[in-house]
């Protein structure tokens, strides 16, 4: 039998091992920029989550933030800061879960591969944060739906537990019994 009907050669050993360390390297990247970019620190939130956050907050809270752009961004300032305290006073371990998810939202890599976002948070529109968010919550990945659930109920939690913001959307309170 000659050579040339026998089986098709393997790839060579050395292309698998340049695929081998170009996927390595891929990881070690994501995860070690995901590691340096983590979203909480020392129970608050970095600059990086607090991006992230304030993007998420100005895309699902849209319709109850004030209108007017000077309260708009005090409003998402204290939110900001009320989420930091928030997820400062979760489980250690829920709260290593959320730093390491608001991390891979601020790599460029991890906010493509999740929202399909391409530009920044900071640039994001409140339109462009609702289509990542719709997209996530549309995503055939149950992992993705979960974290665009996870994104809406803590900003929907913070934000309409804070007393602040009870008067903005027409609760006055609770009743005194």
């Amino acid at each position: 039998m000659n050579a040339s009907s026998s089986s098709p050669s393997s790839p060579k050993r050395r292309w698998f091992l340049r695929a081998g360390l170009a996927v390595g390297g891929a990881v070690a990247l994501f995860g070690g920029t995901v590691f340096w970019r983590r979203g909480i620190v020392d129970n608050k939130l970095t600059e990086p989550g607090a991006e992230v956050i304030r993007a998420v907050a100005a895309g699902v809270l849209d319709d109850v933030l004030p209108a007017e752009a000077g309260a708009r961004t005090a409003a998402l300032d204290a939110h900001v800061k009320n989420m930091s305290r928030f997820l400062g006073n979760v489980p250690p371990m829920l709260r290593t879960e959320l730093s390491v998810l608001l991390g891979a939202l601020a790599n460029t890599a991890g906010r493509t591969a999740l929202t399909g976002m391409v530009g920044s948070w900071s640039s994001a529109t409140p339109h462009d944060v609702q289509r990542a968010l719709e997209r996530m919550r549309m995503s055939p990945l149950e992992t993705v739906q979960m974290v665009y659930h996870a994104l809406r109920d803590i900003n929907t939690i913070t934000f309409y537990s804070a007393s602040d913001n009870w008067k903005s959307v027409g609760y006055p309170g609770p009743l005194d019994i």
